[in-house]
């Protein structure tokens, strides 16, 4: 269990990092003063100070924070604040830490193409490149005939070249007891297993998801391109899932089965960490490009709505009243911690 727990703080720390990087550099190269860099939410546990900037370790490691001086509107002559800025600069210093995910996505997604991406092989994106596709399982219910009989996620079903037969297999043998020869890493394992007539009668099959997964290389000078082409399609995916979302949420459907928060991030790290480095590697990928998009959308205290502020005071010549803009961004960051709440709470309910 510590394993799991350790890489998700690493994950987590990963992302934030970048992302808040991202605002860190933006601002030091226009000559702005940084007054903390913080990974996690106060209160502070401990803090060194360089330089002009404080960096600091809080107790909830569940994001993390850039103060720069000024973005709030305050001592607008100092030429280090961050209000007396030109738009265009606070434009860049705002939408860089949305920059710094993408491109640690499209930095991960190359160096994973170049070792060797998992894919649906029987995606057209990846037509005529995909390598030693075969039947992996994907999901294993619990308390299930596979569970009994010690099928484990990244199994490879040997024999079967198709989802389907490995289900026409199951279906012509039910109550029987059958054998599976599985690939799992470099070993082959047959593994003997029996379905009870009970379960028969309770309409459970087997017990696992599968999907026909390959292997796509691509040399290290086409890799980045790859990069960019996998971030563009996480990026559209992310922004057409989020639309959806938003559709249900208008027409009064739940989507809290649809949104996940740290706990249940915490349970999909957990889950692929038994396929393996790169696997992780490419979740780490896609968790970016979903902060990325999640990040512009346009609500208080997040980069979206302070860009939405920016473009609003450019559009009426003078700024937000300093008052104004502070207590909707508080007003914002509560929604948001309450929102996060609310999923955490429903993801331990459902048991992740």
């Amino acid at each position: 269990m510590f394993e799991p727990i350790l890489v998700f703080f690493i994950v987590l720390a990963v992302l934030v990092l970048a992302h808040e990087f991202g605002h860190f550099f933006a601002a030091k190269k226009y000559g702005v003063r940084v007054e903390e860099f913080g990974f996690g939410f106060p209160p502070r546990l401990f803090s060194f100070k360089k330089g002009e900037t404080l960096y600091s370790f809080n107790l909830f490691p569940l994001g993390g924070f850039v103060k720069i001086l000024g973005e709030n509107g305050e001592d607008s002559d100092d030429p280090g604040n961050f209000a007396s800025r030109p738009a265009f600069q606070k434009a860049v210093m705002l939408s860089a830490g949305v920059f710094f995910n993408l491109v640690l996505a499209v930095i991960i997604f190359s160096f994973v193409l170049w070792l060797g991406l998992p894919v649906d092989a029987d995606d057209t994106m990846w037509k005529d490149k995909v390598e030693a596709a075969a039947i992996t399982v994907v999901g294993v219910v619990k308390d299930s005939a596979a569970e009994r009989a010690g099928i484990k996620l990244g199994d490879k079903m040997l024999g079967f070249g198709e989802i389907g037969q490995v289900q026409e297999f199951i279906k012509n043998n039910l109550g029987k007891d059958i054998i599976f020869e599985v690939e799992r890493g470099s070993e082959r394992i047959t593994l003997p297993a029996s379905l009870p007539s009970s379960e028969i009668e309770e309409g459970v099959v087997f017990g696992i998801a599968m999907a026909r997964l390959g292997i796509v290389r691509e040399p290290w000078y086409k890799a980045p391109l790859g990069g960019v082409r996998l971030t563009a399609s996480a990026f559209w995916g992310t922004i057409k899932g989020l639309w959806r979302i938003l559709g249900l949420l208008f027409s009064g459907n739940s989507v809290l089965g649809m949104v996940s928060g740290p706990v249940g991030i915490f349970s999909i790290v957990s889950t692929t960490l038994d396929f393996g480095a790169v696997f992780l590697l490419s979740l780490v990928a896609v968790l970016s490009v979903n902060l990325a998009v999640m990040n512009l959308l346009p609500l208080p205290a997040l980069d979206g709505g302070r860009l939405l502020f920016l473009a609003i005071e450019k559009i009426r010549g003078r700024p937000i009243p300093q008052r104004t803009g502070g207590l909707a961004h508080a007003f914002g960051f509560a929604i948001l911690i309450l929102l996060m709440a609310v999923i955490t709470y429903y993801d331990v309910k459902t048991g992740f």
